[in-house]
């Protein structure tokens, strides 16, 4: 017997044909390599890993119904031991920008907040700042003026990494063809964590790309 499209989807997991989709691109730095050799991990497992700084900038897609079409937030993240290895208690600052209208902030708040719950922890605090993101094929960059700043450019292998460097973890969030990047500057200065960090040797340690999140 052959089954009613919608319900073929919904069996394959795809969705309903009208399920909303939200695109736009996103960049991800943590304090440890993501292309490195076993001597970094090794040592980056034990004793670093802890800190992540997250940007997303939508393009296109609505949440609960509000547009979210050029609005843009980053997610800090730190955790009591290294993030790619295990849950471990964490805790987050949400940064909104501040040009977004208040609902298109609720709204990017909820989601954050809602589809990526599993690995932000405990969210101390949700700020607003005159947030910009910039992501293209040879790099991103993210700047929240007196909070935080990140500069990627695209990896060049096997020229940033050690001999015998290979891939450790995927990003949090699932990219379409995920860019390996080199961070030049990963800077956190606000209070929330009592740690700060400004971090400008180069590693592999980041990804950017485009994302696609399909609602069901």
């Amino acid at each position: 017997m052959l089954l009613p499209t919608s319900i073929l989807l919904l069996v394959l997991g795809i969705g309903p044909p009208d399920a909303g989709v939200i695109e736009g691109l996103y960049l991800e730095e943590r304090s440890n390599h993501v292309h490195g050799c076993y001597c970094e991990w090794s040592g980056e497992s034990q004793t670093g890993g802890r800190e992540a700084i997250l940007g997303w900038q939508f393009v296109s897609g609505e949440y609960h119904g509000i547009d979210l079409a050029g609005a843009r937030a980053a997610l800090i993240v730190r955790g009591e031991r290294t993030l790619s290895i295990g849950a471990s208690q964490r805790q987050s600052v949400i940064i909104l920008d501040s040009s977004a209208s208040p609902e298109q902030r609720r709204a990017m708040e909820s989601l954050i907040r809602d589809k990526y719950g599993f690995f932000i922890g405990n969210v101390l605090r949700v700020a607003e700042a005159g947030l910009s993101i910039e992501v293209n094929g040879e790099g991103a960059r993210l700047l929240a003026p007196g909070l935080a700043a990140l500069s990627v450019r695209k990896a060049v292998l096997p020229e940033d990494a050690l001999p015998g460097a290979i891939r450790w973890y995927d990003p949090f969030v699932p990219l379409r063809d995920p860019e390996l990047g080199t961070t030049e500057l990963s800077r956190y200065s606000g209070r929330e964590f009592n740690f700060t960090w400004s971090r400008t040797e180069p590693s592999t340690s980041a990804y950017f790309g485009h994302f696609v999140l399909y609602m069901r």
